[in-house]
């Protein structure tokens, strides 16, 4: 018999290992959980018939289990903040040793980190790209993927040790290896960023972008990668003088976008010719014409390339069209409309993979599309 004191601790712990069990027969969590997490959810074990199936039986119910016990999520959020502490900022950033800023929007930080790794995600991204590449090289057009990093991807230093890649393997690789064995055309920005910042500031400390001069330097190697060194461009001559910039969106999430100020240095490079704007909204699609003769170069991405990459091409090409990712939820029908003989795909590594059920729009060989969500406070 156990003594009275013992027998308190026997229930109290028989309850916490009852409670997950309880909830899970009568509240278990939503599978679509599950699906965010880029996997599927575990199949329930179906009883052995043979010797080999009575062999992996034991993971087969494991696997189950881990899906389907009560409480999953919150004892995972749990854990993660209890193991995880941020050196300061709040749920959705954090600040590094140095001051850096990063946003922890999109699990940024822990893909960086290679501490989620959405596998069907990345390859249903890849299966979509080489969609894109064949139905655009039967129209004589070729495409080109590259992936500006995150932030914390490459300042990877100024985060605490949980956030830091240790050997690793990331989306961003794991990216990359799926495209290469599709047969479509890479380059791999992450190199090119880290060079940038052995010199001087590759990203901006209270922001999530890269500076102009990163821009440049991401250019050129797209350029000189797509057959095109001649496109490349001094990024001495191709930037402005230093200026005070006040705050970022990262500092914003935090509430000190008006404490903390740096020197950001702006594109600057001579008018690229006649731009027009072909949809509404804070960042929309647009093409910029040189009125020069030249090919036609569409670059699909997000806030990193948006104001950058047509006026650098501007300087070569007769037009430069710059498409809203949209979370892969870009509309096919500018390229049926605008013909474009080279297509850039260049989102952020956070935006690396599609929303869920989002597919270009007027696209056949996607299957059903759906637009994304459109609104929010996180960084673009």
């Amino acid at each position: 018999m156990l003594s009275p004191h013992r027998r308190y601790f026997a229930i109290l712990a028989f309850a916490l290992l009852a409670t997950p069990l309880i909830v899970g027969l009568f509240r278990p969590d939503s599978p679509e959980l599950i699906l965010r997490e880029g996997r599927m959810l575990a199949p329930a074990p179906q009883a052995p018939r043979s010797l080999e199936a009575l062999r992996a039986f034991p993971g087969e119910a494991d696997a189950y289990l881990k899906d389907h016990f009560g409480l999953r999520q919150t004892m995972i959020h749990t854990q993660r903040d209890l193991s995880h502490p941020v050196l300061y900022g709040n749920e959705k950033a954090l600040i590094g040793r140095d001051g850096r800023m990063f946003y922890l929007g999109r699990d940024m930080v822990r893909q960086s980190a290679g501490l989620v790794l959405r596998d069907q995600k990345v390859a249903d991204a890849a299966d979509m790209l080489a969609e894109m590449h064949g139905a655009l090289s039967r129209r004589g057009a070729s495409l080109l993927v590259a992936v500006a990093p995150n932030s914390s991807t490459i300042y990877q230093d100024d985060l605490p040790l949980w956030a830091q890649k240790q050997g690793r393997k990331t989306e961003y690789d794991l990216f990359l290896a799926d495209l290469a064995a599709r047969g479509i055309k890479t380059v791999d920005l992450r190199p090119v960023m880290e060079n940038a910042r052995a010199d001087r500031e590759a990203y901006l400390m209270h922001d999530t972008h890269w500076t102009a001069r990163s821009a440049v330097l991401a250019f050129n190697a797209v350029a000189e990668a797509d057959g095109h060194p001649d496109w490349r461009l001094d990024p001495q001559s191709s930037i402005g003088p230093p200026a005070e910039r006040k705050g970022g969106d990262v500092a914003r999430i935090i509430g000190v976008e008006d404490e903390v100020s740096e020197a950001v240095q702006e594109l600057a490079l001579p008018p690229g010719g006649k731009s027009q704007d072909l949809s509404p909204g804070p960042m929309p699609d647009w093409v910029l014409s040189s009125g020069r003769p030249g090919p036609t170069i569409m670059v699909i991405g997000d806030s990193f390339t948006a104001s950058y990459f047509p006026p650098m091409l501007a300087q070569h090409v007769g037009r430069a069209i710059w498409l809203n990712h949209r979370e892969c939820g870009f509309d096919w029908n500018w390229i049926d409309k605008l013909q474009p003989d080279e297509v850039w795909w260049m989102p952020t590594e956070r935006f690396l993979i599609c929303d869920q059920g989002v597919r270009p729009l007027n696209f056949a060989g996607s299957g059903e599309a759906r637009s994304p969500v459109v609104g929010g406070t996180s960084p673009d």
